[in-house]
Order: C-alpha cells, then structure tokens, then sequence
C-alpha cells in the first residue's frame, strides 16, 4: 500500500501521526493476516493489489471491511481481517482538493471506533464520495478517547464541509440526541446518523409577497432580445384570428376553447400519472436573487446531474441592464439561489442550493440556459432528463412550477391544436426551425386579463412560470415553458396563451454546439 499511502499524505492535511505517547502503545501488526477481496476475487495477491492500485490512481479506493470491523473503513484499523476494495469513478462534480480515501490513520490502544450511517437523517449527502451516499452503507470511524465528535469526523477526511460549522449532531435510536461538542469516549461500537440542520434562504419571499395576485410582466429591454417571444405570439394570433373568422357564423372561438379546456382538465388523472409528477417535483427548483436590491423568482429544473435549466430571459433579468457576459457567471453566482422545497407559502427553512460561477451553455433563440449547482451536504434532485419525445399535436399535458411565485403546483393543461393552418405557416418558413408548443393553462380564460395602463397588448408578455418543465401523459419531458401573452378573439374578448420551447431543440443545440459537454453528461442517457 505504499504508493497509496505516500500520495494519500501528500493531499491530506489530517494524515499526520499520532504523538509519541501513543505510538509505544500501539500493537503491532506483523504477523497478522488480512484477507483481501479486490474487483471480486478472493485469491488476490498481494503484488496483485499493489498492481491494481497503482492503475486505478485517478480513482477513488474504498475499503469495506467484512470481517472484524464492518463498513467502510479508513486504512491503519488492526481489527480487520477481511477488506473488500473497490475504485469509485472520478467524478467532474467533485472539488479539486478532494482528499484521498484511505488515509493511513494510525490506531492506540486509547481509541474509540463508532459507525455513521452513509446518509443524513433528512436524505443529505454527508459524504464527498457520492458513490457512497446509499443506504443501508456504513462508515466506521476512528478518534481518540477525549476527542470531541467534530474533530473526530474533521480530521476523518471523508465528510462533507458541514463537519467545519457548529449545525449537525448526531442521533442514535431514532430520538437520542448528541451534540457534536461531547466526547467519543462512549460512543465505541455504536451506531449513530447524522442531523444537518437546514439553512434558511434569507431570499425567499414571504407569505405577503405570494398571495400578490399579479402577472409579472417581463420588461421591455428583455423582451426586445428575443425574437423568438415575438414570432411565437404572432404565429398563434394569426392562428386564433383566422379560426375566430371561420367560426364567427357557427359558434365563438373562445367560448369553444374555453369549454374544450374545461372538459379535458376535469377528467380525472390517472394514478400512474399522478405518481411521476409527485416524483418529477422533487427536481423542479425556485430560482431566487437579489442583485443590489434587483429581485426576483423563476422556476428552474434539475436537468442532468447538478445541471439545471431554465430561460435565458431569467437569466437576463438576474444580472440587470449593461453588464458585461464575461462578468456573468460571478454575477449569477453572488446573487442567486435555488430552493427545491419551497412548496408552501409558510415555509420558514429552505433547502437552498448555491450557483456555481459556471455560465457556458445558453442560447438567444431558443431562449434557454444552463446553471451549476454548487455541491453541498444536501443531495440534489434526480435529472429529468430522460431522452427525446416527440412534441403531442393536441390533448392533455402537465406543467411543475412556481406560477407568479406562488407554492409548488402540478398543472394540467390543453395544447392549442397545432392544426394545418400552423404546420403551412411552419413550412413557408424556412428559417425557423424551432418547435414550440402552445397551451391554454388556469389562469387561460379568466373574466378580466387586460391588466390598467396596458395599451398594446401584441408587446406584452408574461413570465409567471418561466423555466417549468412541461411534460406529456406518459411522463416524458416534452417542453420548458418559455412566456405567456395575451389573444384576442372575436368581439374583443381574450385569454393567456402560454407558450414553450421543445426540449428536442434545446438538446440538438447543446448537442451540435457544445459537444464536449454533451458527451461528458449526456451521451450515454
């Protein structure tokens, strides 16, 4: 294990020895016999463990001790006599100055040897090894009698940086609880989770601030850098009006759509339904900033890893008028937050992801963007991407977001018939190769949506639940909505047509213009 031992001393701050007064304690361990279980086999030699370890120096070992101590140990631990080793992936996601697992701790007659379970008591991930993070797996931790449980688990160099504060303590039979202060000198042989207390998000609104019933109107400078919001609502007006015309002498346009919404939305969802978009709404985030007095909310989605995605506009809006793109990302990053847990207006502690001062993968057009979540103790939410669906032609579909900032819903809304009139105006347009779909949501036909002071309506446009994914009644991601505007119908009535950008052209132009990226995190999806 040299090898291993000379480059674990050199990235370990912690990896030091023990003061002269322990070590004439220690026991030696010369002619002890340890059995090794490495990718399998039980016959390894040990030539053949130094050969595999030298391979696999970019990864992660872990070593799980099977006989005599029982879960994954740091390596100088006498009491084991068989040990299982593997090699965990290098992840991107991982810091820089991550530390080597293995760390050659060495062991007195005076320590004290407890077990932490793998993951947190409200599902955070403790450990810098996210392949450890799964249940039912074990930590065994050794410290030395009259240490405090916090050094303890410092100086073990496999937590997470919430080892560095004051906030966690440790519980054992479900509702004993220690402080992290109190020494390890009872602790032997027990086991024990660890208890993150959460942190507040200082930006979340208040209980005032969401029952504002309001459509928060996206500003003009923004809306002048995206065309695409423009061509979408001009499409679809001309749409509306020509279908109005046609219907005039039948029936009113509105009041059909009106009744076709009211028919599909009452029906009732079906359980299979019902239980992926409970799932798919863990993964679905408020986004929240505050850049020198500049707030506001988005939605946002986990697309892959601890990639999320959301509206170009959004990001716009979050680093103001006059800022220089190569000053975005550390902008982005000061000043914004992302909560997946916000589902109610009185939720005083949130669960609140940092953004990493990442900012590379976006587009104009397609009016999308991708952020970084900074890695935390907290586990992030599945990726919902899950491969390409075709956009549906019309019927029922769903929509996760935060609508005007209000709590957490599901929606199911109705597509606005892509019918031949759209797919002739598609194909006389050459240059716009863009799928977008239309939708009539809640807050669609309402007695009153011409807001006072609202003179031109063809240049208004909403963003209540911009960056929500949408997805179909099988559950796939079709869509992340973009905007909403304003249609009018025959004798001067209206509703809110929403509208959003597929998914499928979001990923072909990830795939066609950042293919490193695309390959890294998304090929083998």
């Amino acid at each position: 294990m040299e090898s291993r031992k000379r480059a674990s001393e050199k990235t370990n701050p912690h990896n030091q020895c023990l003061p002269k007064k322990y070590r004439q304690d220690q026991p030696t361990s010369s002619n002890k016999t340890i059995s090794i279980t490495i990718d399998g086999n039980h016959e390894t030699t040990l030539n053949a463990v130094k050969e595999e370890i030298e391979n696999q120096q970019d990864k992660e070992m872990l070593v799980c001790g099977k006989e005599g101590i029982k879960g994954y140990i740091n390596l100088g631990i006498p009491e084991v006599s068989h040990m299982v080793i593997t090699f965990s992936k290098t992840e991107s996601e991982q810091r820089e100055d991550k530390q080597a697992f293995g760390s050659q701790h060495q062991v007195c007659t005076d320590s004290i040897k407890f077990y932490i379970h793998a993951v947190g008591k409200r599902s955070e991930r403790i450990l810098k090894c996210r392949e450890l993070h799964q249940e039912g797996k074990k930590l065994c931790v050794n410290g030395l009698k009259g240490e405090s449980i916090k050094d303890t688990l410092r100086k073990d160099g496999r937590f997470n940086s919430f080892v560095e504060s004051d906030h966690w303590k440790l519980i054992s039979d479900l509702d004993t609880i220690i402080e992290n202060t109190q020494p390890i000198d009872e602790l032997e042989g027990k086991l024990f989770q660890v208890e993150v207390e959460r942190k507040k998000c200082p930006q979340a609104a208040n209980s005032t601030d969401l029952e504002k019933p309001s459509y928060y109107e996206l500003k003009e400078y923004i809306v002048n850098k995206y065309p695409t919001l423009k061509r979408g609502s001009e499409k679809i007006r001309a749409y509306i009006k020509e279908e109005s015309e046609i219907q005039s002498k039948k029936t009113s346009s509105f009041e059909m759509h009106k009744a076709n919404f009211g028919k599909l939305t009452k029906n009732s969802t079906p359980t299979k339904v019902l239980k992926l978009l409970s799932q798919f709404s863990d993964s679905v985030g408020l986004i929240v900033w505050n850049n020198n007095g500049n707030e506001g909310y988005a939605t946002c989605f986990v697309f892959k890893g601890l990639y999320v995605l959301t509206c170009m506009h959004v990001i716009n809006d979050i680093v103001g008028k006059d800022i220089e793109q190569s000053k975005w990302a550390e902008k982005i990053s000061q000043c914004t937050k992302v909560v997946f847990d916000y589902e109610e207006y009185l939720a005083n502690e949130e669960n609140c992801f940092s953004v990493e001062s990442w900012f590379m993968i976006y587009d104009d057009t397609l009016d999308y963007a991708l952020l970084k979540l900074e890695e935390n103790e907290q586990q992030e939410p599945a990726g919902l991407f899950n491969g390409i669906a075709p956009v549906p032609s019309s019927g029922l579909i769903y929509v996760i977001g935060h609508p005007d900032i209000k709590q957490k819903r599901s929606d199911g809304c109705v597509l606005v018939s892509q019918d031949e009139h759209i797919q002739k105006r598609k194909a006389a347009d050459d240059s716009d190769t863009t799928q977008y779909i239309y939708m009539y949501t809640q807050r669609s036909f309402q007695e009153k949506v011409r807001e006072p002071g609202v003179s031109t309506w063809n240049n208004t446009f909403y963003c209540g639940s911009s960056g929500s994914p949408i997805f179909d009644s099988k559950g796939s991601l079709i869509a992340m909505h973009t905007a909403g505007f304003i249609c009018e119908y025959e004798s001067g009535v209206s509703s809110i047509i929403e509208f959003g950008c597929a998914i499928e052209s979001i990923f072909n132009h990830i795939k066609t213009n950042h293919t490193t990226w695309y390959e890294k995190e998304c090929a083998n999806q």
